[in-house]
């Protein structure tokens, strides 16, 4: 069992609307560990009457929003402003505050394209490949055409996001895009690892013969493809399909279909998360 928390203030009848989130908060743990997720792409903004009110009038803080009052008041800093929540809930060590200052200090210094870039980079970390997919084109077609690198950036990690979801041609498309606006090695890399995952074994030595400049990165991928088979026979999940193998072939009908089930059940949950959130 974990430590347990002593929540400050009370629960909120009416949640804030956490824009940077995408989500509503009831108490200000909540809106602490919102702060500290999304630390890389919060603005000013965030200093708003409307949060000191709630924090005040919902959370019964009038002593905290006293203080954010004072920072607004006084034009104090976004990091003052945050760095002022956190201390007062006492949610997160110092290390973490540490870190979460960090984060909003290097943030100060993106464009807003590269905030929200930031956002939806941070779905494809967690999973969210449906929903980045959406918000990566939503981004694309308010990039102007100077912000070509930040094109590259982008196209590459909807390569990413679209390889989660194992659409490896359309994944190659985005790395082959990005690569043409960006030439990076590793970008090519990963552009000869889809067309691999869905070529057939003749279209892709015929594409990867196409440029004999890249040789020596074609061969990179087949090693790195032999570290990951060696790395997949020592996995658990290796391990646990041999055994239902072993009880499919054992004729322990139970034990393999129970087994089937549940790992059915938890893909569900995730692709569902993935692709529908």
């Amino acid at each position: 069992m974990g430590n347990v928390i002593l929540c400050t203030g009370k629960e909120a009848a009416k949640p804030f609307f956490f824009e940077e989130g995408g989500v509503h908060i009831y108490s200000v743990e909540e809106l602490c560990f919102c702060l500290k997720e999304n630390a890389y792409i919060l603005d000013s903004a965030l200093m708003s009457k409307k949060l000191v009110s709630w924090i005040a009038e919902e959370c019964g803080l009038e002593e905290l929003a006293g203080q954010l009052v004072k920072v607004v008041n006084g034009k104090g800093t976004l990091n003052v402003f945050v760095d002022t929540i956190l201390e007062y809930v006492h949610l997160y060590d110092r290390e973490v505050l540490t870190q979460i200052d960090t984060l909003l200090r290097k943030s100060a210094s993106l464009s807003s394209y590269e905030k929200y870039k930031a956002r939806i980079d941070y779905m494809v970390e967690k999973g969210r490949y449906g929903s980045a997919l959406f918000e990566y084109d939503d981004l694309l077609s308010r990039l102007p055409e100077e912000e070509w690198e930040l094109t590259a950036h982008i196209c590459h990690n909807k390569g990413v996001a679209l390889a989660g979801l194992f659409l490896f041609q359309m994944a190659a498309d985005c790395f082959a895009g990005a690569y043409r606006l960006l030439p990076r090695e590793e970008t090519y890399l990963e552009l000869l690892a889809a067309k691999r995952m869905y070529m057939s074994d003749v279209d892709y030595i015929a594409f990867a013969a196409e440029d004999s400049s890249k040789y020596d990165l074609t061969l990179e991928l087949e090693k790195r493809v032999e570290a990951y088979k060696e790395q997949w026979e020592n996995d658990l999940d290796k391990k646990r399909l041999d055994q239902m193998q072993e009880w499919r072939s054992g004729g322990e009908t139970m034990k393999y279909y129970g087994e089937a089930e549940r790992i059915t059940q938890g893909l569900k949950v995730s692709y569902r998360m993935n692709v529908i959130e």
